[in-house]
């Protein structure tokens, strides 16, 4: 033990490679993919599933306290804590959308300006994630997770209680500084717990969860408001919900990063009490064994790196001309459906509005089953066909399915919103855009995480400030682009944009494979 904690964080930096190697096994890695089908007779001896012909990747260790080792149940409760954290994330971040009709009424504000709060609060959503990123792989997964919670939810009370505009402006902005952590770092913990043949479906499930919650927020403050008239209880409730989840990561989280450079007999003792893992969730662990981490330099390094590879760029760049629309349409319902008809509104009030919320929620949770076999069906067919090697570039089939699907939801509302068609068109084309949004998302992390499986938390974290950059920015300017040159017109441009997009994952299609064996892996 001695031995480890004497080691300088340079050494951790020169051995991350072999690191790599240990948990990837060379015959396991050919030029561009990964053998994950060892086939009957299994020549590599390698560790595989119950099936006995898929590889475990990584490889676990024999230690019982490795993260892969764990139960089902203890992996499954961090995984729905995380889920559920992302969850509150954006539902407390979209549900304020509701909200600023009857808030300017009550502070005598137009409610765009009061609106400004949340555009705000979305913005340093994104810019946060560049901090928790490498913080999370300098001092630990969990603490991340548990002390951005416990600060989330002070601020969350402050909101809650602001007598007047300015207090909730300023508590509501910088709430959103300390609350992205959940979405940012989560698919660094599947990754931790989960082998590589898993993963998909693990992140459907988390990503369903989080990309239905920017409308399960406006769904329940609408029906909050209709029954009470008033919007202060929408942010009480906000607080209870980030509340529960402070409570969740004491009952649940766990520390999962694990140093596979390292042999079980040298690795730091966990212990399995509740203490020894507070200990960890507080991050007192970690900073007694801090040589298993990365270094600050390093982390940062590795973060950089990520956006300068080239297929991530391009498949990042990809996810921020589609995501954005997302957030559109959640700000032009909030305003056109609410607005009287005889000021060129729908005329909804706030029950209705909440009503009209399950149309998106629907979408996702058929757009998450839906790729939920589809996505392994892909993967299981190139393996099968390529004599057990899988290649990234197999997870992009999916990306072509939701482009198509987002296109017509977009076509279908803006015709819609401009010409004011019945209810049943908004229904589908919303619901076709938001299925469409979930597969993508799905695509998107999936990609990113398979074609360079060592830096999951910064792929996820740069997904997540382009995801929100998108939805900061469109909040100043969807809804008068929307009255100046027709809905129709404004949705179509982003059909357009969308369309794009295909161009984009056809190149990567096509050349992903030459790019990432000519860039590199990331150290």
């Amino acid at each position: 033990m001695a031995d480890i904690s004497k080691r300088s964080d340079h050494t951790m930096d020169v051995k991350e490679h072999e690191h790599i190697s240990v948990a990837v096994p060379e015959g396991v890695k050919v030029e561009g993919g990964l053998l994950l089908d060892a086939g009957d007779r299994n020549e590599l001896h390698l560790k595989v599933a119950k099936d006995g012909r898929t590889v475990l990747l990584p490889q676990p260790s024999n230690n019982p306290e490795d993260p892969l080792r764990w139960s089902t149940w203890k992996k499954h409760a961090i995984l729905y804590t995380l889920a559920y954290g992302a969850f509150v994330t954006d539902a407390t971040s979209g549900g304020c959308t509701s909200l600023i009709v009857i808030q300017g009424l009550g502070w005598q504000m137009n409610p765009n300006t009061v609106n400004h709060a949340n555009t705000l609060n979305i913005l340093l959503l994104g810019i946060s994630a560049l901090f928790f990123v490498p913080l999370s792989t300098w001092w630990g997964r969990a603490p991340t997770i548990f002390w951005t919670a416990v600060i989330a939810a002070f601020l969350n009370l402050g909101v809650a209680l602001s007598p007047d505009w300015q207090t909730y402006y300023v508590t509501r902005v910088v709430q959103g500084l300390f609350s992205n952590a959940p979405p940012s770092i989560a698919i660094a913990f599947i990754r931790d717990i989960f082998f590589f043949h898993e993963r998909a479906r693990k992140i459907g499930l988390w990503t369903a969860l989080f990309i239905a919650s920017p409308y399960f927020g406006p769904l329940f403050a609408n029906f909050m408001l209709a029954g009470l008239l008033d919007w202060h209880p929408v942010l009480w409730l906000w607080l209870a919900s980030q509340s529960l989840f402070v409570v969740a990561c004491v009952l649940f989280l766990d520390e999962t990063w694990y140093n596979r450079e390292t042999t079980d007999e040298l690795q730091p003792p966990r212990g399995s009490g509740f203490l020894s893992r507070m200990s960890r969730v507080l991050g007192i662990w970690q900073i007694r064994h801090h040589s298993q981490f990365l270094s600050l330099r390093h982390s940062v390094l590795r973060f950089v790196q990520v956006i300068i590879k080239p297929v991530l760029l391009i498949d990042f760049f990809n996810y921020f001309i589609c995501f954005a629309w997302a957030i559109g349409i959640n700000i032009t319902t909030a305003i056109l459906f609410g607005t009287p008809v005889e000021f060129g509104g729908f005329g909804y009030d706030f029950k209705q509005l909440g009503y009209l919320y399950f149309t998106p929620i629907v979408g996702i949770f058929i757009g998450e089953a839906f790729g939920h076999f589809a996505n392994d069906f892909l993967a299981k067919r190139y393996i099968r066909r390529h004599k057990g090697v899988f290649e990234p570039e197999v997870r992009l089939w999916m990306a072509y399915v939701a482009a198509i699907l987002m296109i017509i939801g977009l076509v279908l509302l803006g015709q819609a919103l401009q010409r004011h068609l019945s209810l049943g068109v908004i229904i589908i084309g919303w619901g076709m855009h938001s299925c469409g949004l979930v597969i993508l998302s799905v695509t998107t992390f999936a990609y990113a995480v398979d074609s360079y499986p060592t830096v999951p938390a910064e792929s996820a974290g740069w997904i997540s400030f382009i995801r929100v950059a998108g939805g900061f920015s469109v909040g100043y300017y969807q809804q008068s682009w929307g009255q100046a040159v027709g809905y129709g017109n404004s949705f179509g441009t982003q059909a357009a944009l969308v369309g794009l997009g295909v161009l984009f994952v056809a190149v990567l299609h096509k050349f992903g494979h030459r790019m990432r064996v000519k860039s590199g892996d990331i150290s």
